[in-house]
């Protein structure tokens, strides 16, 4: 059965205190004014509480709200989680776009079922005339994407966790000009559950959500935890690190690519008397993720150790970083 249409419930969605901080969280992605944009709803609380919050910002124009929900087909329960959606949407008086993925059972299911999962997104954004899809990511999340970063050596821009914004992983006709925003990333899980019990909106719990044997799910249950013991807030605190770290990092990739010429190469020159960071940032850049932690940072040691020997390291895929006298470059590997 369809719910009714709840202005109370609306109302309520509109005076919330994080209402004020998801329009603040837009407006640092660049989301402008009345755009319309749709909602990524799982029926999580996560992503339950964003749709509320949001239909309290499109009660007044701050946007156009859609929402978009996905029923993987893998979980028996899925189904009930996009009905939870549809009420909700109903008591909101929000459209809700809903798509049926079926995958078949294999190897790398979660891989092929987040791709099949944006692509599901992307297209309910374009029937819906959305630019913008949202996704309720928050500050816990972005701590767990940092410290497996972190474990995993994934550098500076890998530590700097999720974007605010990036254009929509997937390759649907028409979909290049969607972006993937976050406007949550600053507030807790805690918040957004929170928020859920003040507006009184049901929402699903996911059992795979707490899980212990995935690399999220220890950290998540674990070491995120222990953080908290040590240092209450770590989590908040945490994700604006994050922040700091992407815009550092953005900065030195934009002096890497002024520094590239047009075959790709960079001069050695332009890292005399330059801070050290940049010869790291320049080896990221140009090995990708292609390269080990160690040989990394020996081929940053070699780009300013002022030696005019010829070195290379080794990249997969067949190809080496080449350290010569005048330049640094990406190149097939010799025997």
């Amino acid at each position: 059965m369809i719910a009714a249409l709840d202005e109370r419930l609306i109302l309520a969605c509109r005076r919330h205190p994080l209402a004020a901080e998801v329009a603040r969280g837009l407006t640092r992605s660049g989301v402008p004014e009345g755009a319309r944009v749709m909602v990524a709803a799982s029926g999580g609380a996560d992503s339950t509480a964003l749709m509320a919050l949001c239909a309290g910002l499109a009660a007044h124009g701050r946007i156009e709200l859609a929402v978009g929900t996905v029923d993987h087909g893998i979980r028996s329960e899925s189904a009930l989680d996009c009905q939870c959606v549809a009420i909700l949407g109903a008591r909101l008086g929000v459209r809700v776009l809903t798509r049926r993925l079926d995958l078949s059972a294999g190897s790398g299911l979660a891989d092929r079922a987040r791709t099949a999962r944006y692509e599901a997104l992307a297209s309910m954004a374009l029937e819906c005339g959305a630019a913008s899809i949202l996704a309720a990511h928050h500050a816990d999340d972005q701590l767990e994407t940092m410290l497996i970063a972190l474990a995993r050596g994934a550098g500076l821009g890998g530590m700097g966790g999720m974007p605010g914004r990036r254009p929509i992983p997937c390759e649907t006709p028409g979909a290049q000009h969607l972006l993937l925003v976050r406007p949550c990333l600053r507030m807790s899980r805690e918040s957004l559950r929170a928020a859920c019990v003040d507006l009184a909106v049901q929402w699903r719990e996911d059992p795979t959500n707490d899980r212990r044997d995935t690399p999220r799910g220890i950290v998540r249950h674990v070491v995120i935890p222990a953080l908290e013991s040590v240092a209450t807030g770590a989590t908040r605190r945490a994700a604006r690190t994050g922040e700091l770290a992407r815009l550092g990092n953005v900065l030195l990739e934009s002096h890497v690519s002024a520094m590239r010429g047009p075959d790709g190469s960079i001069a050695r020159s332009a890292f005399q008397n330059a801070p050290e960071a940049l010869a790291a940032t320049a080896v990221w850049m140009l090995a990708e993720d292609r390269m080990d932690d160690a040989t990394r940072w020996s081929a940053a040691e070699a780009i300013v150790d002022g030696s005019t020997e010829p070195r290379r390291f080794p990249m997969s895929g067949g190809s080496e970083l080449s350290v010569c006298a005048h330049s640094v470059r990406v190149r097939p590997a010799t025997v």
